[in-house]
């Protein structure tokens, strides 16, 4: 059985083709494009259109290698597009950073308080989150809300636009702050007190089949037949936790790419006043349970300094720019990533030199330094986490999971096994496209539920192990 993931990342996308024997899933890129937002007017979009015409371009790709028994879409969380009452797409996307939610948090305080959203939802506040952007461009008389009569999540809308049926996937959906916690459900409270009710449609659950090719893009491909899509875990960081390596409770779990989400899989919500000030949050995994976690600003950072420094001519793979800040002596200079200043893109090495300038420390100046700088913050923003998940589950952690792009850099993983003086496990790289398959295969039935998925995903992904040396 073969299986077409689509996984579209904050920076780059790929389409993914699995093979599955049985026993495991062997998987082939495709192909790799890049994901970068588009700045008009002061306002930041994502180029939805290109977006989806690399979907097409992939499932064409995939028909010329022999066909796909399926397709399934995972992006990035809390971003959503609008329909009208014809099903057309009333705007392009905004971009989760896109200057709009500034000074959300007072907005949101005028209908609920920060205690009594928390409480509801058990989503931390975060700027970014879809309630915000709803609740500002409310604020700002959006003639694209006004005028909307459905909003579909940016993995949904996808599938809308391959299949014409409109769904609002479980793991998607709870990264809104808009779902009741512990619910598949909108929560009413909510969505009455900031007027949204119906925006959205029905929660669905994750590993079902949402519908079917339509039959124009089926022509337009020149596919032999139509393919089902199905409502894959939508949200890339619970694929990511999906595929990684289960060994019980004693386990964290790290998705690291241009975010870092370090958590763990619980069985209910945690929504007490420590895990709000903590900044955990509680997103959903497969079958309802609770990925309860952190979002830390990930290697989002980097990416930014590289992108300033191919401008300045200065152009190194992620990998070289690893090993030359694994050559710097560590934990010299540090930052908090999560620091406002890092959220907006643009000249970020000069934001990590001036913020070290300010907090009186070292101030990394060569390109190596600054990396060194923020791989090491990462490290230890990582163990701030960890121990304040320990204090909030009431767990004690022996081992930290690193899953995602961000698991194929070695030198920070060695920063981060020294950071928490506890293993670390790197791998699989590719584990929120292996996760979306999973999931796939389950809607398809051809696994039976979680324990088997668990199984295939410890026989199909390369694992590497760090232990602390310092």
């Amino acid at each position: 059985m073969r299986v077409l993931a689509f996984d579209f990342g904050a920076s780059s996308g790929r389409a993914m083709l699995g093979t599955f024997d049985g026993e495991k899933i062997e998987m082939k890129e495709l192909s790799r494009f890049a994901n970068e937002p588009v700045e008009v007017n002061g306002m930041l979009y994502w180029d939805v259109l290109r977006l989806f015409h690399e979907l097409k371009r992939g499932i064409a790709l995939a028909e010329a290698d022999g066909g796909a028994d399926c397709i399934g879409i995972d992006t990035w969380g809390v971003d959503f597009g609008l329909l009208d009452e014809n099903g057309t797409l009333l705007s392009n996307p905004l971009h989760y950073r896109a200057a709009l939610t500034e000074g959300a948090e007072e907005t949101l305080a005028a209908h609920m308080s920060a205690q009594e959203l928390y409480a509801e939802t058990g989503i931390a506040f975060n700027r970014y989150n879809t309630l915000c952007q709803l609740a500002m461009l409310q604020k700002s008389g959006s003639v694209p809300l006004k005028n909307a009569r459905t909003a579909l999540f940016m993995p949904d809308l996808f599938t809308y636009f391959l299949t014409g049926k409109a769904v609002c996937e479980h793991s998607i959906a709870s990264t809104s702050q808009m779902l009741r916690a512990g619910y598949p459900a909108f929560s009413e409270k909510v969505s009455g007190a900031f007027g949204l009710k119906g925006l959205f449609p029905p929660v669905t659950p994750s590993g079902t089949v949402a519908g079917y090719l339509r039959a124009d893009i089926v022509r337009e491909l020149g596919l032999k037949k139509s393919i089902p899509v199905a409502a894959a875990l939508g949200h890339d960081t619970a694929a990511a936790f999906f595929a990684a390596p289960a060994e019980g409770q004693n386990a964290a779990i790290l998705s690291s790419g241009t975010w870092s989400l370090l958590g763990t899989v619980l069985e209910k919500p945690v929504v007490c006043e420590e895990a709000r000030k903590a900044g955990y949050t509680n997103e959903i995994a497969f079958g309802g349970k609770v990925r309860f976690l952190r979002n830390v600003v990930g290697l989002w950072i980097i990416q930014e300094c590289r992108r300033s420094w191919e401008k300045e001519g200065i152009r190194l793979s992620f990998a070289e720019i690893a090993a030359g800040a694994e050559k710097v002596a560590p934990n010299r200079f540090f930052i908090d990533p999560d620091a406002e200043e890092f959220f907006a893109p643009h000249d970020m090495p000069r934001k990590v030199a001036a913020y070290c300038e300010r907090q009186g420390g070292e101030v990394p100046r060569t390109v190596f330094e600054i990396a060194r700088c923020v791989y090491d913050s990462l490290a230890f923003a990582y163990k701030r986490a960890l121990c304040d998940l320990e204090k909030l589950t009431g767990r004690k952690f022996d081992a930290l999971h690193i899953v995602g792009g961000g698991s194929n850099n070695d030198m920070l993983n060695r920063a981060t096994a020294n950071a928490l003086g506890i293993r670390v496990t790197a791998g699989p790289g590719e584990a929120t496209a292996l996760g979306n398959m999973l999931c796939q295969l389950i809607a398809l039935g051809a696994v039976k539920g979680e324990a088997q998925a668990h199984e295939i995903a410890r026989r199909s992904g390369q694992v590497r192990e760090f232990l602390p040396e310092i």
